[in-house]
């Protein structure tokens, strides 16, 4: 069975954005990794001769981990979807274990906009859903749309409110 793709998609530059927190994932990872090495043996910790190929072997997993999710940007892309009607919000996400979540518009309690430093950078925004029990963000779309979408939940969320 095929899985449906909802028709709305993320801008582009969202992209960049994904690569960018994959950059500095790594170069976090590769301080972190180098400062372990060099504090072992700075400060002789653990000196068995095997802990020269642990290290190694971790620190090339992150490497490999890293750079298979710089790769499956493109991909992961293609699956960050959204769609909004008058009952509900939908989010898709996921490349290899997709997910679609559905927030009833009801239960929906306020509505905010995050832009970070990676986001204002790209002229990007989240949008974020909260409920009584979980929090939903929609990240990556333009101040515009975001503004645009915020403003027509809350509009949804008020006709909602008043038809109970």
């Amino acid at each position: 069975m095929e899985y449906p793709l909802l028709k709305r998609q993320l801008p582009p530059k969202i992209k960049n954005v994904w690569r960018s927190r994959q950059l500095i994932g790594l170069v976090v990872g590769i301080v972190v990794s180098g400062g372990t090495f060099w504090a072992v043996k700075i400060f002789e910790f653990l000196q068995p001769a095997y802990f020269f190929w642990i290290w190694l072997g971790l620190t090339l997993l992150f490497l490999l981990s890293k750079l298979i999710d710089f790769a499956l940007i493109p991909y992961r892309y293609q699956f960050h979807r959204f769609e909004i009607d008058d009952a509900d919000i939908a989010l898709q996400t996921g490349y290899f274990f997709r997910n679609m979540t559905f927030v009833p518009i009801s239960r929906i309690q306020h509505v905010e906009t995050e832009q970070g430093p990676l986001l204002r950078k790209a002229g990007l925004m989240s949008v974020v859903l909260h409920t009584a029990a979980t929090t939903h963000r929609l990240a990556g779309l333009t101040v515009a749309d975001a503004q645009q979408l915020r403003e027509q939940i809350i509009a949804l969320v008020k006709v909602a409110k008043e038809d109970v």
